[in-house]
Order: structure tokens, then sequence, then C-alpha cells
């Protein structure tokens, strides 16, 4: 049995190349800053903020 023979050009280099950048990009850019927006569990009048080391910190805002 005779394997086919695969000989990668230029064009198939660089697109494996530019997709390896893209996932690697995506990857460090979900580590570095993950999402803002989730879901704490609380309703609307509660302010969360995260910080570095730990937990969210989450504050009732003050009623009108």
């Amino acid at each position: 049995m005779r394997w086919p023979q695969w000989y990668p050009t230029r064009a198939d280099v660089m697109g494996i190349l530019f997709a390896l950048v893209l996932i690697c990009i995506s990857a460090f850019l979900l580590v570095r800053f993950p999402s803002v927006h989730q879901a704490t569990g609380f309703g609307p009048d509660w302010d969360c903020k995260s910080v570095p080391n730990g937990e969210p910190v989450c504050m009732k805002k003050p009623g009108r």
C-alpha cells in the first residue's frame, strides 16, 4: 500500500502559521482579559468589581 505524499507549498506553511498565530493571540487574550460582564448571581442593584487577588468585591448600590 502506498501512502499519498504531501509536499507542503509556501501557501500551506503560511496558512498553518497564520492559524497558529490566531490561536495563540486568542488564548492570550482570554487568559489575560477574562470576561468583565460575568454573571454574579446578584441583581442590577449590586455593583461587583474584580480584584487582582481573590474573589470579586460586591457592594449594594445606594437607594434612590
